[in-house]
């Protein structure tokens, strides 16, 4: 699809300055310097870069026009284009018939008339599948898991039984929720198994990244909150309460009945010691060791961890000394 910048301004209500009739063929970041494309300036210095760059238009903010090109204006340039990125996203998956002739559905499940649910798709016994929700190729639901409306399943999914699902919720290419919870006690030398017995509940609006596992609870649900944003590759261990629109970056670990706030963010690789406690609006930094509880607000980071300003000073002691 090709779009004159007048449609896009006119979708989004948006202050259009210079040539309307521009063809847009797409959009691209600043370094891209495609000269069919649409970008943005998020901060005043990127606007001299821009200015000198082949990209016909811009969303910028009014205080910040960029000189030369045709300019969408905007109070927060990087939000807008999402919302055009979302409007003209090309296709991910089509199938001819909303149900695909090999999708598996249990005669007791109750799932609402608007659902597609692709190839090979499974859905269990009692489960509940919400209007306008989409399960993509080889997801599998098991028996009793109840999903909300709206929700994007995409393809390798696995939720076991007894999870649920809120509303708009996606899970990425290859997640696992509600996987065994890691627990064994020793009798005679050897490991036995302990059931898990509690399920996996994410709330609306959660969104986890591809090939991340959320372990069902032993005996309660494991808890993620509304608006969290899981990244691939991250581990959540059974029991684990996360709160509202926290987030988790790539390949960070958080063992077994440890607790988040709201509005926690754990950069990647973070790994987060069992039965601890992180209280609201906290940062970690990135390969940083959680093996004490966080009881204040702020950045933290090291291993262990520490307040950033701490840290900092020791890192910077610790090198001044091997000059």
């Amino acid at each position: 699809m090709v779009y004159r910048l007048r449609e896009i301004a006119a979708q989004f209500g948006m202050e259009l300055t210079g040539d309307g009739d521009i063809p847009i063929h797409g959009l691209c970041g600043l370094s891209d310097n495609r000269s069919d494309c649409l970008s943005y300036t998020g901060h005043k210095r990127y606007v001299r870069d821009a200015a000198a760059s082949d990209i016909p238009a811009f969303v910028t903010t009014p205080e910040h026009p960029v000189a030369g090109k045709a300019c969408l204006f905007h109070e927060q340039p990087e939000y807008v284009m999402a919302l055009i990125a979302d409007w003209i996203a090309p296709t991910q998956y089509s199938q001819e018939d909303l149900v695909h002739s090999s999708a598996v559905v249990h005669e007791t499940a109750r799932v609402h008339a608007s659902v597609e649910l692709g190839p090979n798709v499974v859905v269990g016994s009692h489960c509940v599948v919400g209007k306008g929700s989409r399960l993509l190729a080889n997801s599998v639901l098991f028996d009793r898991v109840r999903v909300g409306e709206d929700c994007i399943v995409y393809p390798g999914c696995v939720v076991r039984e007894d999870c649920t699902l809120g509303d708009r919720v996606i899970l990425q290419p290859g997640v696992v929720v509600g996987g065994d919870g890691f627990g064994y006690v020793q009798r005679d030398g050897r490991h036995v198994k302990i059931p898990q017995l509690g399920g996996v509940t994410l709330e609306s609006d959660v969104e986890v990244g591809a090939n991340a596992t959320i372990d069902r609870g032993r005996f309660t649900d494991t808890r993620i909150g509304r608006g969290t944003k899981i990244d691939n590759l991250v581990m959540l261990g059974h029991n684990v309460q996360v709160g509202d629109d926290c987030l988790l970056v790539a390949q960070v670990g958080v063992s077994g009945s440890t607790r988040l706030g709201n509005r926690v963010t754990l950069a990647g690789k973070v790994g987060v010691a069992g039965h601890r406690t992180i209280v609201d609006d906290v940062l970690v930094l990135g390969q940083s060791m959680v093996s004490k509880d966080i009881r204040e607000p702020g950045i933290w980071a090291g291993q262990p961890i520490h307040p950033v300003n701490i840290w900092r000073k020791a890192v910077a002691r610790f090198y001044s000394g091997l000059k």
